[in-house]
């Protein structure tokens, strides 16, 4: 008796695990995800101290064949915007999610930061060098064309 009262308190645990881990990772629609990056995006563009310009919004079928996902871009002349871009980023719910170690040259340096839940990506390029400033990406992932 013992025996199956542990058994059966391991399966529901197993089973709320598997059902919160299912939930969490189910991806908003592409429509959903595009006004969610889009709004993030104005938000960082809002934040006048880092003076954010050329702001790019598209589709792009870079992914595999039959898939696209929206992205957006913005650029900022001032290279030291990348911490407050950082910093912004956070209070979004992005977390970093790539070592800039792991993708600096001597032009650039990258940071890389997703939201845990939608799965929206920020890329932030510091470029150096006679054409210094930041640029930020940020994507949806890939969803099969509708």
């Amino acid at each position: 008796m013992r025996a199956r009262r542990h058994a059966l308190s391991a399966m529901l645990i197993c089973v709320a695990a598997v059902t919160a881990c299912a939930t969490a990772s189910e991806l908003p629609t592409l429509e959903a995800a595009t006004r969610r990056l889009d709004a993030d995006a104005d938000a960082l563009i809002r934040a006048s101290e880092l003076r954010l310009t050329s702001l790019r919004r598209a589709d792009d079928d870079t992914c595999v064949p039959g898939q696209l996902r929206h992205f957006v871009q913005a650029e900022s002349e001032l290279a030291d915007a990348a911490d407050g871009l950082l910093a912004r980023l956070r209070t979004l719910g992005y977390d970093k999610v790539v070592d800039d170690l792991d993708l600096r040259d001597d032009e650039q340096g990258v940071a890389v930061l997703r939201h845990p839940t939608t799965r929206l990506e920020f890329e932030l390029t510091v470029l150096s060098g006679e054409r210094a400033g930041v640029r930020v990406v940020g994507k949806t992932t890939c969803y099969a064309a509708g």
